[in-house]
């Protein structure tokens, strides 16, 4: 008997909580590494923009693409085509009434990078990047979570104040942006087109 609740014993301290690997808590991390699964993604959007020099908010609706790590392309369809991709670190840009395409790099423009950047980096799970060009916080859970990006540098602050990205899973769900002139950018996505993930 003895030798019975020796081996019992020993059990029981097999089982313990300390002796039982335990998930890692969900957090930033856990984030990142989520959304750099993502390969490629593209999904409908619809903006609504309010700007202090307009009378009512802007509406607008397209088409966003992402392909890891280093690709994006917002083609808006309504009220006017635009399209903007950006590639590396090559933006170019078309709309409806230019004809001709601009083409920069990021270093050219720091505030369009320094937004695009918070949007790029999110999508791929770069954190050094993230971390490098905003304060980062993570808040809600891993089925609906918010990361707000505040900007470090006080040049792109004038620019941008805040940029609020709402998820679930590896999902960008809304992205909403705040700019220093007291504009504010509402993109929610309503319908994937493919997902490869």
């Amino acid at each position: 008997m003895r030798l019975s609740l020796a081996a019992f014993g020993a059990g029981l301290t097999l089982m313990t909580p300390q002796a039982v690997a335990q998930p890692a808590a969900w957090g930033l991390l856990s984030l990142m590494h989520d959304l750099a699964q993502v390969r490629s993604a593209s999904a409908r959007f619809t903006e609504r923009s309010t700007m202090p020099m307009l009378g009512a908010p802007l509406l607008s609706s397209g088409v966003l693409s992402y392909v890891a790590p280093d690709y994006v392309r917002k083609t808006t369809a309504s009220p006017l085509p635009e399209d903007f991709v950006l590639d590396h670190d090559k933006v170019t840009m078309t709309s409806g009434a230019v004809q001709q395409p601009q083409t920069f790099s990021l270093t050219e423009a720091p505030q369009i990078g320094g937004l695009v950047e918070g949007v790029r980096a999110t999508l791929a799970g770069d954190l050094p990047t993230l971390e490098r060009i905003y304060r980062v916080r993570l808040t809600g859970s891993a089925a609906k979570w918010q990361l707000l990006l505040r900007p470090r540098d006080t040049g792109l602050g004038r620019f941008l104040t805040s940029m609020l990205i709402t998820g679930s899973g590896n999902r960008i769900d809304a992205i909403d942006t705040a700019s220093g002139d007291g504009g504010h950018t509402e993109m929610g996505v309503v319908e994937d087109v493919s997902d490869a993930r």
